[in-house]
């Protein structure tokens, strides 16, 4: 069958092209996606460089993750799906998706959910996964350092949670005023602001905030989280933080007890277990279920719907200059 998709030839360059989409295998679906959400970081980051750090440059790559469609066709050993039903899935930019193995990688899209919100649902697992390491307790002061899609999406998960006060860090003024539109407590401008640990410590009960979720993925923020965080503070690695920095271990992390946590929503377990029951499955199961009760909104953070045709445009803007940019998605239909 013949589908189309997006592909990266070179560096900074990606089009649509057409390919062959092979077989639907017995434990596979076959989808004709609506949309497919562009992931800021780690699509554009790939698309600049042409690999992660310290990879080979690999050309030509696809790129992409979230997708939502109909389904059209299922394999013989898939029994809870039928042609017509909808689901939100983890599969690249293109046309068609044929998507197998583990029910963790596709859900159905409750009625009420969008096409367009479902798209994010592996965004929402990825913010889902970074609160999960946080172990928030009601009552505990949480700073969320970043205000992109996933930022948005965690600082909503992190008050659903028991965060108390929840604490926005970010730039750029459309993004601290959607967070604040959302339920955000306090946003700052590290920019305006003097001295930021001091205003986020008069807003803690504790000498800082109980957890830092770094959002960014820029590493030159964490000289800065860590100060934000009090004695004993977690500061959680959300945002994937692609590079070095140089930072004071002594005085900002070993004196004052403060740890680190890395959270890669790719470790999220395939399969649950008696000690940890967060599997992917349920996690995006979970998060399906918070968009359909309105818990987890998404439609009010996209700001950007495009054809496939303008996939240049929009890398080349995300790259460059981004301006009042959360969530973008490709429209297929």
């Amino acid at each position: 069958m013949k589908a189309k998709r997006l592909i990266c030839p070179d560096v900074r360059r990606v089009e649509v092209e057409e390919f062959e989409l092979g077989p639907i295998p017995d434990d596979g679906i076959l989808v004709r996606n609506e949309y497919t959400a562009v992931s800021v970081g780690t699509e554009i980051y790939n698309w600049t460089y042409g690999s992660e750090p310290g990879g080979k440059r690999a050309f030509p790559r696809v790129t992409g993750y979230c997708n939502t469609g109909t389904v059209l066709d299922v394999g013989k050993d898939v029994p809870d799906l039928k042609p017509g039903d909808r689901i939100a899935g983890q599969s690249s930019h293109a046309s068609h998706a044929v998507l197998s193995g583990a029910r963790g990688f596709y859900q159905n899209v409750p009625e009420n959910v969008s096409s367009r919100a479902a798209a994010f649902m592996v965004m929402g697992a990825i913010a889902l996964h970074g609160v999960r390491v946080s172990r928030i307790e009601l009552g505990e002061s949480v700073v969320v350092f970043g205000l992109g899609i996933v930022g948005q999406l965690a600082a909503t998960l992190v008050h659903l949670s028991g965060g108390m006060p929840v604490i926005g860090v970010d730039l750029d003024d459309f993004r601290r005023q959607k967070a604040t539109s959302r339920g955000i407590d306090i946003c700052f401008n590290p920019s305006e602001v003097d001295d930021l640990p001091t205003a986020v410590r008069d807003h803690c009960v504790e000498d800082g905030a109980n957890v830092v979720v770094e959002a960014t993925g820029v590493p030159a923020v964490y000289p800065t989280a860590v100060k934000l965080a009090c004695a004993a503070g977690r500061v959680v690695a959300l945002g994937s933080p692609r590079g070095t920095v140089e930072m004071d271990f002594l005085a900002d992390i070993h004196l004052r007890e403060v740890s680190i946590l890395g959270a890669h929503q790719p470790k999220t377990p395939e399969a649950d277990h008696i000690y940890y029951r967060w599997a992917k499955h349920r996690e995006r199961n979970l998060v399906m279920r918070l968009m359909s009760n309105g818990k987890l909104p998404v439609e009010d953070l996209i700001t950007h719907v495009a054809g496939p045709e303008q996939c240049q445009e929009i890398y080349t803007m995300l790259a460059d200059n981004p301006k009042e940019v959360l969530g973008i998605v490709f429209a297929w239909d």
